[in-house]
C-alpha cells in the first residue's frame, strides 16, 4: 500500500508542472560573491562575522551522491566529525567540538534547524531521518557554543536550507542502486502560479544493510509553499510526513567478534530481533513581514509527531513506546539603521512524551513495566545587536531561558515516582572583528551555552526506580576563540580558528553490569577542550577546484572522578584527536562531473579510562556522472565508490560500553549507480 501511495505521489510530481510548462527548467547560478549567514539571528556577511562558519553550497553535482546520510555533505566541515553512518536505527551521531559526541543515539547538543524551523526538541534531542537530502540547497554549520542565539543544547549550530524557489515550472526524478541490496528512488517537482510557488518531493530507500540485521526502509513526504502576499509580507508554509516501517540494530560488537566476522550481528541483538520503527509528521508556518524601511517582523509556528518503537536488546522494560507531541512559536522584530542592527524575540517550545515500557519477549510484545509522561516547557527571551563601524564589525547578545521538566507516572503498582526539575539559563555572548585587508579579517569572541539532560537520559536512572534522575545536572561550557578568514587571492578563501572552551558537569554516557544494554548518564566534573579547526577552497580553473579541512581536537578531563577510579587528563571518548578532509572536483563544460573526497581520521578512545584504542583509518570516495540534454530533457546517469582502499575501520564507537561491545564494523569496498532525468 506504501508502495501504491509513493508511485502515485511520483506520478503526480512529474505530470503536475508539464501542464505549466514544457520548456526545460534554467538552473540559476549558485556561485555568489558574498555569502550572508541567517544562523547568527541576524543575517551576516560570512568573511565579517567574528565566529567559525562553514557553508555548503549545493550544486548539480549533488545528484551524484548517494544520498544515505547527512554526513556526505559535511564531511569537509572542520569542527564536525560524524559517526553511525551505517546504523539507521540508531541514527547519524554528530559532534562539533565535542558537543554531541555522548549521543547513544541521534543527536545531542546541536541546534538543528530545517528552513527556518528548529528540527531540535526543547530538551535537545534531534534526529535527521525525516531530512529530504535530494533538495538540500544550503548547510551553515555555526560551531561553538551559541546558547545566547539558541538557548537550550546549543554547543554548535546546523541550519538547513532546502530549495524554495521556483524560476519556471520543473519536474525530475531519480534512481539508484547499489551494494547490499541498496535503493533510492526520489520525485521533485516546482509549480509557479502568480505571486504563489510550491515544491513538491517524494523519496523511497532501502538497504539490506552491510551487517546481519541491519536493513531499513524508508518514505520521505515534503511539501514546500511560499506565498508572496504583498509587497511586504511573505508567507512559507511546510508539510513533511516519514514512515520507517523498518530500521534494523545490529549491536556493538567487542574486538574478537570483529575479527571473527566483521559482517556479523550481536545474538542478543538477533535474540531480541532489536531496531525501530518511526512515523513522522510536521507541518510549519513562518512568516516574514518588512514593515518599513527600518524594521522587520519575523515568526514562526510548528507542529510535530513522532511515534516511535523500539525493540532493545534485553527483556525488562526493552520494548519502547513512544509517542510525541511538540509544538513551538517564535517572534522576533529586527531593527536597522544600516550601520547598526538589534533583534528582539522569543522561543517558545513544549514537548509532551508519553514513554511506556514493555518486557520484550524476543521481539513480541509483554507486560508493562514502565508507563510515565514526561513534559518540557521552555521560553527563552533573546536580545542580540551587530555593529559596523568603519573596519570593525561587533556583534553581542544574551538570552534568558526557562526551561520546566516534569515525568508523571502513571504506572502506579509499585508506588508514584513523579517529580519536576527546574533547569534555566542566562547565556551571554560577544565577537569582535577587524578587516585588516580587503579581503581578511581576524576576529576574537567569547560565547557560551548549557545543555539539560534529555528527556529520554533523565528517564534512565540507574537506582532502579521509575522517574527522573534528579542527580543530572546541565552541561555549561564557555568558548574562548580567535580566528582569521578571508582570501589570499581571488581564487584560494580560507579560515582558520583556534578555541579554548571550559565545560562544567559534561553529560557522560555509561552501562551497569546490573543493568546491560541500558544506557545511563553521569555529570563529570570539568573538561578542557582545546582545538584548531582549519579549512580552505582553492579554486584551481573554472573546471577544477581543490578543498582541505583539518581538525586538531585536545580534550581532555580536568576533573572527573567515578567509582571505577579517576580519569583526570584522560581524553574524552569518540573524537579523533586528528581529523583530515580533501577534496577535488571537476566539472567540464561538456558536463563531465567528478568528486573524490578522502578522510584521514585519527585514532579515538572507546571509553573514559582511555583503555581501549580505536584505530585510524583512511576512507576515499569517489563519484562521477555526466550531464547532457536531449530532446530538451536533462540527462544525468552517474556511479560512485566508496571506500576504494577497501579499509577495515569501525564506522560507530559505542562509548563505555559494558562488556566491551565498542565497535560497529563500517562496509568494506561498495558501489552504486543510477540516473537523473529533469524535465
Amino acid at each position: 500500500m506504501k508502495k501504491t501511495v509513493f508511485c502515485c505521489f511520483v506520478l503526480f510530481i512529474v505530470l503536475v508542472p508539464l501542464s505549466y510548462s514544457q520548456e526545460p527548467s534554467k538552473t540559476p547560478a549558485q556561485k555568489i560573491d558574498t555569502v550572508f549567514i541567517k544562523s547568527a539571528r541576524i543575517s551576516s556577511p560570512i568573511q565579517k562575522l567574528p565566529a567559525a562558519v562553514s557553508v555548503y553550497q549545493a550544486t548539480d553535482s549533488d545528484a551524484t551522491r548517494q544520498q544515505l546520510s547527512l554526513q556526505e555533505y559535511t564531511q569537509q566541515t572542520p569542527g564536525l566529525f560524524a559517526q553511525n553512518t551505517a546504523n539507521f536505527a540508531q541514527d547519524l551521531r554528530i559532534s562539533i567540538r565535542g558537543f554531541g559526541s555522548r549521543a547513544a543515539f541521534g543527536i545531542r547538543g546541536i541546534k538543528l534547524i530545517v528552513d527556518g524551523i528548529p528540527e531540535t526538541t526543547p530538551d535537545g534531542q534531534g534526529q535527521l531521518d525525516n531530512l529530504n537530502l535530494g533538495i538540500i540547497n544550503q548547510i551553515e554549520v555555526l560551531k561553538g557554543p551559541s546558547s545566547s542565539l539558541y538557548g537550550n543544547a546549543s554547543g554548535g549550530v546546523i541550519n538547513i536550507q532546502t530549495i524554495d524557489q521556483v524560476e519556471q515550472p520543473f519536474s525530475n526524478w531519480k534512481a539508484a542502486v547499489g551494494s547490499y541490496g541498496f535503493e533510492n528512488y526520489q520525485a521533485t517537482a516546482g509549480i509557479k502560479s502568480g505571486t504563489s510557488s510550491y515544491i513538491f518531493h517524494g523519496n523511497y530507500v532501502t538497504s539490506d544493510g552491510y551487517r546481519d540485521q541491519s536493513g531499513f526502509q524508508q518514505y520521505n513526504f515534503n511539501i514546500n509553499a511560499n506565498f508572496k502576499l504583498s509587497e511586504k509580507l511573505n508567507l512559507k508554509a511546510l508539510v513533511n510526513y516519514s514512515d520507517s516501517p523498518q530500521a534494523d540494530d545490529p549491536g556493538g560488537l567487542n574486538i574478537e567478534e570483529v575479527k571473527e566476522n566483521r559482517r556479523q550481528a550481536r545474538d542478543r541483538n538477533i535474540l531480541f530481533k532489536t531496531g525501530e520503527t518511526i512515523q513522522q509528521f510536521k507541518s510549519g508556518l513562518s512568516a516574514v513581514w518588512n514593515m518599513n524601511s527600518n524594521t522587520t517582523g519575523e515568526g514562526y509556528l510548528f507542529y510535530n509527531n513522532r511515534q516511535f518503537e523500539g525493540r532493545l536488546p534485553f527483556e525488562f522494560g526493552g520494548l519502547v513506546d513512544l509517542g510525541r507531541d511538540y509544538i513551538g512559536q517564535g517572534t522576533n522584530i529586527t531593527y536597522s539603521t544600516g550601520k547598526n542592527t538589534l533583534k528582539a524575540g522569543y522561543d517558545f517550545g513544549f514537548q509532551n512524551d508519553d514513554r511506556q515500557r514493555f518486557r520484550n519477549l524476543e521481539g513480541v510484545k509483554g507486560d508493562q513495566t514502565l508507563d510515565q509522561k514526561e513534559r518540557f516547557t521552555y521560553l527563552g527571551i533573546f536580545v542580540t545587536n551587530h555593529l559596523e563601524i568603519n573596519k570593525w564589525y561587533f556583534t553581542g547578545g544574551i538570552r534568558f531561558d526557562y526551561n520546566k521538566l516534569a515525568a508523571v507516572d502513571e504506572f502506579l503498582e509499585d508506588g508514584d515516582d513523579s517529580g519536576e526539575i527546574t533547569l534555566n539559563g542566562i547565556n551571554p555572548s560577544a565577537g569582535v572583528s577587524y578587516a585588516f585587508a580587503k579581503a581578511n579579517n581576524l576576529y576574537i569572541n567569547l560565547a557560551t551555552s548549557f545543555e539539560t539532560p534529555a528527556l529520554s537520559e533523565l528517564s534512565a536512572n540507574p537506582n532502579g526506580d521509575r522517574g527522573f534522575n534528579e542527580n543530572l545536572e546541565a552541561q555549561k561550557a564557555t568558548n574562548y576563540e580567535l580566528g582569521i578568514k578571508g582570501q589570499l587571492t581571488k581564487v584560494i578563501s580560507y579560515q582558520v580558528a583556534l578555541f579554548h572552551i571550559d565545560t562544567q558537569d559534561d553529560l557522560v554516557p555509561f552501562e551497569l553490569a546490573a543493568f546491560p544494554d541500558r544506557t545511563f548518564f553521569r555529570n563529570a566534573g570539568r573538561t578542557v577542550r582545546n582545538g584548531i579547526e582549519i579549512e580552505g577552497v582553492y579554486t584551481i580553473s573554472k573546471a577544477w577546484a581543490f578543498t582541505a579541512a583539518y581538525t586538531f581536537s585536545d580534550f581532555t578531563y580536568d576533573d572527573f572522578t567515578t567509582a571505577n577510579g579517576t580519569f583526570n587528563g584522560n581524553i574524552l571518548p569518540g573524537i579523533p584527536q586528528h581529523y583530515t578532509n580533501l577534496g577535488l572536483q571537476f566539472k567540464s563544460e561538456k558536463g563531465f562531473y567528478v568528486n573524490a573526497q578522502a578522510s584521514l581520521v585519527g585514532k579515538q578512545y572507546a571509553n573514559d579510562s582511555n583503555q581501549t584504542e580505536v584505530d585510524g583509518y583512511e576512507n576515499i570516495n569517489i563519484r562521477a556522472g555526466y550531464n547532457f540534454t536531449y530532446k530538451k530533457i536533462k540527462i544525468l546517469p552517474y556511479a560512485g565508490m566508496n571506500n576504494i582502499l577497501g579499509q577495515q575501520f569501525i564506522d560507530n564507537v559505542r562509548i563505555n560500553a559494558f562488556g566491551s561491545r565498542f565497535f560497529e564494523p563500517a562496509p568494506g569496498i561498495n558501489g552504486y549507480g543510477g540516473i537523473e532525468i529533469k524535465f
